[in-house]
Formats: C-alpha cells, structure tokens, sequence
C-alpha cells in the first residue's frame, strides 16, 4: 500500500498541530497570568484528558506524566484535522 501525497500531508499536519500544542502546554506554564487566562483555551484537551482519567479512576496524573499530554494532544489533532477535511471536502464536492 503506497501511501498518496494528500494521505502524507494530513499526517503530517496531525503532526506538526500535535507538536505545536504539545509546545503550547508545556511553554504555557510561563506565562504572565493575564495571558495564561486567555490561552488557557488551547489546553483544553489536556485538560479533558486530565478529567476523564480522573473520572474513570485510571490514576493518571496527566498533567505531570508527558506521554499522556503528548497522546490527548495527538488524539485531538487527529479529530480536528479528520473533521476539518470532511467539512472542506464536503464544501468542494458542493461546489463541483
């Protein structure tokens, strides 16, 4: 299975958004406190994960423990990037 330039640029933006908010969470930590309330919304699925796993009783610690702040970020740069294509694949075959 030979995989298509469209397939590879998709992975790779999964990627590059997973890194940059993996970045974001870590860098986020040393912001002025102003600025921490109004991006605090980019740490959201950080933040989910934090809570399901508290929920769930799985134990844990997602803010202290990289891999999970790495997979809750991978996670939701994949359904971000998943949905964004439909909806602007749905937009071009519309158009068409």
């Amino acid at each position: 299975m030979q995989i298509t330039t469209r397939q590879m640029k998709v992975i790779l933006t999964v990627i590059l958004l997973t890194t940059l908010m993996t970045w974001f969470y870590y860098a986020h930590e040393t912001f002025p406190k102003p600025l921490r309330a109004v991006t605090a919304l980019f740490a959201t699925p950080v933040a989910i994960a934090s809570g399901l796993s508290h929920f769930l009783k799985l134990g844990v610690d997602v803010y202290e423990t990289p891999w999970a702040v790495i997979l809750s970020n991978l996670i939701f740069s994949t359904l971000l990037i998943y949905l964004a294509d439909k909806l602007f694949n749905r937009k071009k075959l519309k158009d068409e």
